[in-house]
């Protein structure tokens, strides 16, 4: 975005703060009138304008909304994530994580699991040290140091899965910044289980000599060697999926300000109106109505250039 759409409303005259913290939507007669903010130095910042639009991200938005007054019980709830892992495998050839197209492939096979759409992808990963590391088991200083050297022989598939019934909240602390609680369903973790043995044989015909989790206690196989794929599934769900028992992580964050066509089961309209606020708008992940399942960018990009083109419409009568 600094790039493009940020590039073309400077051009066209708009004015950019950077450094600047929105603390509250202001508000009269019923609308959102502008916003009030404070800058890096303290100093209090305040815009007026016929619309506001909200782009947070799906964490910072619900909380500006919550220190905004609006209590439509639907801000802040039906967080989704795309829960996140990855299987390593470790092959005979350097791999080099780090060089190249680093999400050059993606596996759709396991993405409708149970014919409702939801279910799990398998994407190439960037292998890199300094993110290689987040998913590498800690079992002391030198096999971290064996783990680490093995990075650029390492072969990383990232286990997306499309989360459908996990339950994700974002609240306000006293201070007015949010507090993130999630955790899987068993549903959601069924489908983390099956792309993690889809990732396997992924890694195993490609012809890893090893095959790991993410575990913090590693779990694993060596084809042809120690263990198959089915002694691999069942130590996964010996093993358990459940906090603190492997590196589980997301980079997808989304609906908790959802788009829907009632208040009473979302927090904004379908042109992304705040229910509680007109000339409030919301123009992010966090208005998705469900997970995307799959990376989300473009379908943010549209979602909000839909949003954007029905404000000017509106600003234009």
């Amino acid at each position: 975005m600094t790039k493009t759409w940020l590039e073309d409303a400077y051009a066209a005259g708009a004015r950019i703060y950077t450094g600047v913290t929105a603390r509250r939507v202001t508000s009269a007669r019923g609308r959102a009138t502008g916003v009030e903010a404070v800058s890096a130095e303290g100093h209090r910042v305040v815009v007026r304008s016929r619309a506001v639009v909200a782009a947070a991200g799906a964490l910072q938005t619900p909380a500006l909304l919550k220190r905004s007054g609006l209590a439509n019980p639907n801000i802040g709830r039906h967080l989704r994530l795309h829960p996140a892992t990855a299987v390593l495998g470790l092959m005979d050839e350097p791999v080099d994580g780090w060089v190249g197209s680093m999400q050059s492939r993606y596996v759709d096979a396991l993405a409708d699991l149970d014919g409702d759409g939801y279910g799990v992808l398998l994407e190439t990963a960037p292998v890199t040290p300094a993110f290689g590391a987040n998913f590498v088991p800690w079992e002391g200083a030198a096999p971290f140091h064996r783990r680490m050297a093995d990075l650029r022989r390492s072969l990383g598939v990232v286990v997306l899965v499309r989360d459908r019934d996990s339950v994700g909240t974002v609240d306000v602390d006293r201070t007015g910044e949010p507090v993130v609680r999630y955790r899987l369903s068993a549903h959601d973790t069924e489908h983390l289980v099956q792309g993690l043995v889809g990732a396997a044989r992924v890694a195993e015909a490609a012809g890893a000599r090893r095959v790991e989790t993410t575990h913090h206690l590693p779990l694993g196989f060596e084809p042809g060697v120690r263990g198959s794929v089915a002694s691999y599934e069942a130590d996964i769900r010996a093993r358990g999926l459940g906090p603190g028992r492997l590196a589980l992580a997301s980079l997808h964050l989304m609906g908790s300000a959802r788009m829907g066509g009632s208040p009473v089961t979302s927090a904004v309209d379908p042109d992304g109106q705040a229910w509680d606020l007109p000339g409030l708008y919301v123009a992010d992940g966090s208005c998705f109505p469900t997970a995307s399942g799959v990376n989300p960018m473009i379908s943010i990009g549209s979602i909000t250039h839909l949003t954007a083109s029905r404000l000017a419409s509106r600003l234009a009568d």
